[in-house]
């Protein structure tokens, strides 16, 4: 069989990493697979580094007819059985529309739930489009519980709904080498050092956090904050204004961005929680694997994210955008070197029981085999 995979862009993000998680799995089950993209990046890069071919297509607006048809006569120059999308609505519908013009069996991967104009008559169109090509899909795997309540809600048929927890693989997160941040960071091992791994975007809740940092500060903690994730929607604008922001509110100094970094894991076990006071998710891998690695997490409880953080037993939840919550939390757990080890501990338990890659890998696999079985 092989495995097509329709990917966001070329850069490092969530649901590439998912979608790298599914070809290494189905390779080892004797299976093919390639990536298909609208841009090469970081992630192209990792990819090819592991033997995995990516191949350029853009599919990423609804009236960017051509991409499709493109996408049909690649998938069947490469001789592709099953195209499994992990894009949004404009690249979802089309890529779902082209894999069955092409005699292909499609599946959508659903890494969180849809985000509309408010007007509606901009919403409407495409919500009837995203439901409609929906249905051409074999499954819609979403990565929660709470990511298939919304796209049930939004109109997506019930029966093609499974939820496939995102998964991690323990040994290779806490098998990866040193990145020695503190010494790099010229951080003292008895100050606590927060970490925040994801996008720089405002949904990802940084400012939140910058903001909570400086009322800690205020209340005396000496505390760092350490940022890991590339700008990748604003050319850097964002990174700018967040730096404007650290300096605003005087805490430039404790507030490092290192931007995008392939051992963000390493950095992760190396520091002591790990914040992640996003607006909206679907089940963040960052949180699973800073839970595999032990360290305590403090997130908002937003799409799937309490269904992995079990609240006040793996880590804290707060309301997104509650400044106050979020440093409370904080303080907390930075207060608590005991508080933290207990937590670290119960969340790697929780992973090991709950979110594991293998078993994601091992049902992702079945849905395969039995779509283009049904073919």
């Amino acid at each position: 069989m092989k495995i097509a995979h329709l990917i966001t862009g070329g850069e490092v993000a969530g649901g590439q990493a998912v979608a790298l998680g599914f070809a290494r799995a189905a390779r080892r089950a004797g299976h093919d697979a390639v990536f298909l993209s609208p841009s090469t990046g970081a992630f192209t890069e990792a990819a090819a580094a592991e033997g995995f071919e990516s191949v350029l297509v853009d599919v990423t607006r609804t009236i960017r007819i051509s991409g499709a048809a493109r996408l049909q006569r690649l998938l069947r120059k490469l001789d592709v059985d099953l195209l499994h999308t992990h894009v949004h609505v404009a690249a979802a519908v089309l890529g779902r529309a082209a894999a069955r013009a092409a005699g292909r069996v499609v599946v959508s991967h659903l890494h969180i739930e849809n985000h509309f104009r408010r007007s509606r008559l901009a919403r409407a169109p495409l919500v009837a489009l995203d439901n409609a090509s929906a249905r051409l899909c074999a499954q819609l795997i979403a990565v929660s519980d709470a990511t298939r309540v919304a796209f049930e809600r939004q109109g997506f048929p019930a029966d093609l709904l499974e939820t496939i927890h995102n998964g991690v693989d323990i040994t290779a997160v806490e098998s990866a080498p040193p990145a020695n941040i503190r010494r790099a960071l010229g951080l003292p091992d008895d100050v606590p050092a927060l970490c925040h791994v994801g996008r720089l975007a405002a949904v990802k809740g940084q400012r939140e956090l910058l903001e909570a940092v400086a009322a800690l500060r205020a209340r005396g903690s000496q505390l760092h904050a350490v940022f890991v994730g590339g700008d990748l929607e604003s050319g850097g604008a964002y990174t700018a204004e967040l730096d404007r922001r650290a300096r605003d509110l005087g805490i430039a100094d404790v507030v490092h961005f290192l931007g995008f970094r392939a051992d963000a894991a390493a950095i992760v076990r190396e520091l002591d929680v790990l914040v992640l006071p996003s607006l909206v998710e679907g089940l963040p891998l960052v949180v699973l694997e800073a839970m595999a690695l032990g360290r305590p997490v403090v997130a908002t409880a937003v799409g799937g994210t309490p269904e992995a953080v079990d609240d006040g037993r793996t880590g804290l939840l707060v309301p997104p955008r509650d400044v106050g919550a979020l440093a409370d939390a904080v303080a907390t757990l930075i207060d608590d070197p005991d508080l933290r080890g207990r937590l670290g501990r119960a969340g790697r338990a929780r992973v090991a029981e709950r979110f594991d890659a293998e078993r994601a890998d091992r049902r992702v696999l079945e849905v395969y085999e039995a779509a283009v079985a049904r073919r």
